[in-house]
């Protein structure tokens, strides 16, 4: 084949030896009689009929040769070449002997058209170009999970996996149960066993959602952002602003008081206003001053009327402690009694005076704002957040996993984990290289699911952002890569337009934290019906890299079409025209009828700009195939046709070889 691709080259060479071989074997035949009549009379003619049969004995052979090479080359061998070629892909890169990050997508051939190439190569995204986030969009029975996630987490999980300092470790989203058994598996075959944490109800850990460092401002702003992209965000604002208040004090009065709050504690507070009472009671006796006089015990024992006063002797002090009033007051002035004070005395906890402002604040709200509001509209409040809050209550497995007690986080109380295992910190675990899985499928509870996975979305995003100081700080440290892989991806989005939270904020400045999301959803309408108004497109920006599979609805299809753009196309017009002349009606046939007619034909080509994939060709996709349009963290790539490769397939052979073997 490769001799042939010269093949004008070899008919010229072939031609030259064959004419030569010709000239010498049969020369000019100068000694005919005809020939050398028209020497002897016409020369000029004589050497034009001399020089063409010359050039006739080198021309004929490469016409003839050319023909021969081309028909060869045609219908034999280049056919034979197209059945058997098996279109050898340069040898796949191991994920564990790799030296630098990066992620490969799949291959490439013909980036327009679905064609295998001679030559084909590698799309591959390097470490600065995962950081700018990959969203796969596919319909069921695509090939998203087989084609993209496992193989994408496979890579991952393998760069350096045998270094502890340098493995990669994340968080891990999905619906289903299924991907997060495969993740295990992964992590098994690369003895990082360790590694795993799966969070679940038949799991060893505890998770609090709210046993972090936030403030209870924050904590409450999390829960009604939460509470409203689950159930619906309506035109009117004061039912955020509301839900966001209740939770907010409910959340401070806990935290001041005991440390400690779960969304259970939050649920109980909220639907019985005389327990809240009753605990801000609680908090009064708590934040309450005691006053109190110290007397000399000799003092005490030559007055005697001191005793009716309820004194109590405090061995610290070796004095008698008597209760501050103001008749003992008179008393003591009245029999000029020797003592000290009144001194004043307060609880451990009452003494902070952040903590009593912070219980005043409290208060103030309960009782001049809570109790002051209609008791029908605190009803429509109360029933709007407790519709979320009661999942934590009805299943008693629920509630011992992720509202555990407050002894479930001291670690002498709970040096054997009688309480259960509490969950490490997101930050803890991202510098460590954990891998963190949600194992809660939907058909259990699928708003208890997207509550938990949102839950733990938003404490992982706030822990990646954190490092992004640390970092700056110390420059000479080395900061593993973490990652963002989420299955089914539009549950758990969420978005805050003007908020200060949402998705679309953490992944634009997740960058600098050396954060890899990576999501998958069925459509792009799934994930527009599933956000407010337009925040979709706030957050389909962040993810630069596109992977689009095979789409089923026509808004998905329209919508990657219009992204990949579109191109100078030439295109060929035909016009045919009839003209006659002296027309006349056919007694006969009825029709009109011309001696003298015409019919005239004309092409022309014109340039327009058109879609470079059109709508049909989304909805058309093969399995595992893909339009990819990628970003390599500086420059972006066209879009193009992009195979990709399962992980229970072997990586170096080609798509289309697999597809002729029936692999595929």
């Amino acid at each position: 084949m490769r001799l042939l691709e010269l093949r004008t080259l070899l008919s010229f060479l072939a031609a030259s030896a064959a004419g030569l071989v010709l000239y010498f074997r049969l020369p000019f035949p100068e000694m005919n009689v005809f020939l050398s009549l028209i020497k002897v009379r016409d020369l000029p003619t004589f050497y034009f009929l001399k020089t063409s049969y010359v050039c006739f004995l080198f021309a004929t052979p490469f016409f003839g040769f050319s023909l021969l090479t081309s028909f060869l080359y045609l219908f034999v061998f280049n056919s034979r070449g197209r059945r058997s070629r098996p279109y050898t892909l340069p040898p796949y890169p191991d994920p564990q002997k790799r030296h630098e990050l990066f992620l490969i997508l799949g291959e490439i051939h013909n980036p327009r058209k679905p064609v295998p190439a001679e030559n084909p190569r590698w799309l591959t995204m390097p470490e600065r170009g995962l950081f700018t986030g990959i969203a796969i969009f596919g319909a069921i029975g695509s090939g998203k999970t087989s084609g993209c996630m496992v193989p994408f987490t496979r890579q991952l999980l393998s760069y350096r996996a045998k270094d502890p300092d340098k493995r990669i470790g994340g968080l891990v989203l999905e619906v289903k149960g299924d991907f997060c058994y495969q993740v295990r598996s992964i992590l098994k075959e690369l003895t990082r066993d360790g590694d795993y944490i799966e969070i679940g109800l038949d799991s060893d850990y505890c998770y609090n959602p709210l046993h972090n460092d936030l403030d209870a401002y924050a904590l409450a702003y999390a829960v009604a952002s939460l509470l409203t992209n689950l159930f619906g965000r309506g035109k009117e604002p004061f039912w955020q602003q509301a839900y966001t208040n209740m939770v907010q004090f409910i959340i401070l009065l806990h935290k001041v008081l005991y440390d400690y709050v779960t969304l259970f504690n939050v649920y109980e507070c909220a639907i019985n206003r005389e327990l809240l009472e009753s605990r801000i009671k609680e908090g009064e006796k708590v934040f309450e001053i005691h006053s109190y006089y110290l007397v000399e015990p000799s003092i005490f024992e030559r007055h005697e009327g001191l005793a009716r006063f309820e004194p109590t002797f405090d061995s610290s002090l070796g004095q008698y402690r008597v209760p501050a009033t103001t008749e003992l007051a008179q008393y003591l002035a009245a029999e000029t009694i020797p003592h000290s004070g009144p001194l004043a005395e307060t609880s451990l906890v009452g003494s902070d005076p952040c903590k009593r402002e912070q219980f005043e604040a409290v208060k103030r709200w309960f009782y001049n704002d809570w109790s002051a509001i209609d008791p029908k509209l605190r009803t429509s409040i109360v029933e709007g957040i407790s519709v979320f809050l009661s999942l934590f209550d009805t299943n008693p497995r629920v509630k011992q996993v992720f509202c555990p007690p407050k002894q479930c986080y001291s670690p002498r109380e709970n040096h054997d984990y009688r309480h259960g295992r509490p969950l490490p910190g997101f930050s803890w675990l991202v510098e460590q290289g954990k891998v963190c899985a949600l194992n809660f499928p939907v058909s259990l509870n699928p708003g208890l699911a997207r509550a938990l996975g949102t839950f733990l979305k938003m404490d992982f995003q706030r822990a990646v952002l954190n490092r992004i100081p640390v970092m700056a700080a110390h420059p000479e440290r080395y900061f593993r890569q973490t990652f963002f892989i989420c299955d089914e991806y539009h549950l758990f989005a969420t978005t805050g337009e003007s908020d200060p939270s949402g998705d679309e904020k953490a992944f634009s400045l997740s960058r600098q934290a050396k954060l890899i999301p990576i999501v998958a959803t069925q459509s792009v309408s799934s994930l527009k019906s599933a956000l407010q108004g337009e925040t979709w497109r706030t957050l389909l920006q962040t993810f630069r890299t596109k992977i689009f599979l095979a789409l089923s609805d026509d808004f998905s299809t329209k919508f990657a079409s219009e992204l990949c753009g579109k191109e100078d196309k030439l295109k060929v017009n035909y016009n045919m025209t009839e003209s006659s002349q002296d027309a006349k009606i056919s007694f006969l046939f009825g029709k009109t009828l011309s001696d003298k007619a015409t019919l005239s034909t004309s092409k022309s080509f014109n340039v327009q700009r058109d879609f470079i994939f059109d709508q049909n060709i989304f909805a058309e996709l093969k399995n595992q195939q893909s339009i990819t349009i990628a970003y390599d963290g500086v420059n972006p790539h066209p879009p193009a046709y992009c195979y990709l490769k399962p992980s229970h397939r072997d990586p170096n052979k080609s798509y289309f070889q697999q597809l002729k073997d029936g692999e595929i």
